[in-house]
């Protein structure tokens, strides 16, 4: 990356901190999010590994890395586990049990525990001069090479696309082809970021490249990655047919219903609601219900709002309140803390919020206007 010799923000450079500032933000919003942090954590820090290196190309632009050298954010160590975080999100997306092996994750230790030990030992990067060990830089040199994040990223994209194609299900489902398309999307932008990446190290070595081609370069990279936490943000809104509808979920050409159809369907889905409890489920989305029911993701929506005159997530909300009713009307019932989740609500704060507009009080206050009540 090339550096001003003059520490100073230009209007492109300003830029660029405010863009590493949105991955920050990013990173955080996807750890609070509702589908909790365990389920996003390898998004999180993919978005916020990136977001660092982004930060320490903005401080060798402006110059200010040669000013303060220990500014160092270990970039090739992150690149290097950039490929293994999403294989482990992707393949974890398809099998909840399924763990990456600690192996995926050894060239970025490697490279961290290395480039650890130079910073150390040259005071933050401010002595290099007097570090003197060639086997030990050498080694360093190797480890740092940039083509080695390239060769990773190519790997990963492979593996990942392999792992897609090898889990494809012999049983059509909706659920199977949104999944598909969600995870492919997801790969094609983290193409993206890694064409974009092995484009500089091509196009430096040409004498037309300038700074700008540069800022062009990383702006590309950075496009490729935060729409991976975009998305990954958007996963329930888009499993459940809220959010880019045309493009993940197939339209079906059915013709319209007589109302004596649609109040069968809704029976039928009502039937299956109460027997099955499908709200129990925490990721239950639009795609996997209508599955369930067998109808189309277009024909469920489309019932639940003509007929319960509610959105899909409304709907299936009503009856996990109407669970934690039931539990926290029972002497045994489970702690308010966590009933939220036992009822299908993957966040506290959506529970509570959903059980106050409904009953415009807190469970708590719920619980204890039936027991006095029953015990007067």
């Amino acid at each position: 990356m090339q550096q001003n010799l003059i520490p100073s923000f230009d209007t492109w450079t300003s830029i660029f901190l405010l863009v590493s500032s949105f991955g920050f933000f990013l990173s955080i919003v996807l750890c609070i999010h509702k589908n909790g942090r365990k389920n996003n954590l390898p998004i999180i820090l993919l978005i916020l590994g990136f977001s660092f290196v982004l930060l320490y190309y903005v401080l060798i632009w402006t110059g200010f890395r040669s000013v303060y050298p220990y500014l160092y954010f270990f970039d090739t160590s992150w690149y290097l586990v950039f490929g293994p975080l999403l294989y482990r999100y992707i393949t974890r997306f398809y099998n909840h049990t399924f763990r990456a092996q600690w192996y995926h994750f050894l060239p970025s230790l490697v490279c961290f525990f290395m480039n650890g030990i130079y910073y150390i030992k040259t005071q933050g990067l401010q002595n290099k001069e007097m570090y003197t060990d060639e086997f030990f830089l050498h080694f360093l040199s190797v480890v740092n090479n940039p083509w080695l994040p390239a060769l990773s990223f190519i790997i990963y994209f492979i593996t990942v696309k392999d792992f897609i194609a090898f889990h494809k299900s012999e049983k059509k489902s909706e659920y199977e082809a949104t999944r598909k398309k969600w995870t492919t999307l997801l790969l094609h932008l983290f193409s993206v970021f890694s064409l974009a990446y092995i484009s500089y190290y091509i196009l430096v070595k040409f004498s037309f490249f300038s700074i700008h081609w540069d800022y062009a370069i990383s702006f590309s990279m950075s496009i490729g990655m935060y729409a991976i936490g975009f998305m990954v943000y958007k996963e329930p809104s888009i499993f459940n047919g809220e959010l880019l509808s045309h493009l993940f979920i197939k339209e079906t050409g059915h013709p319209a219903f007589t109302d004596k159809t649609t109040e069968e369907f809704y029976t039928k889905l009502l039937n299956h609601i109460t027997t099955n409890k499908s709200y129990l489920n925490n990721n239950l989305r639009l795609v996997q219900l209508a599955d369930e029911v067998g109808f189309s993701s277009h024909t469920l929506s489309k019932i639940i709002n003509e007929k319960a005159h509610k959105n899909f997530n409304q709907f299936i909300n009503e009856y996990r309140l109407q669970e934690a009713e039931k539990l926290l009307r029972e002497h045994t019932s489970p702690s308010i803390k966590t009933i939220y989740y036992e009822v299908g609500f993957n966040n506290k704060a959506t529970f509570n919020n959903a059980f106050k507009n409904k009953h415009h009080c807190t469970p708590s206050a719920y619980k204890r206007k039936y027991l006095q009540v029953q015990d007067p």
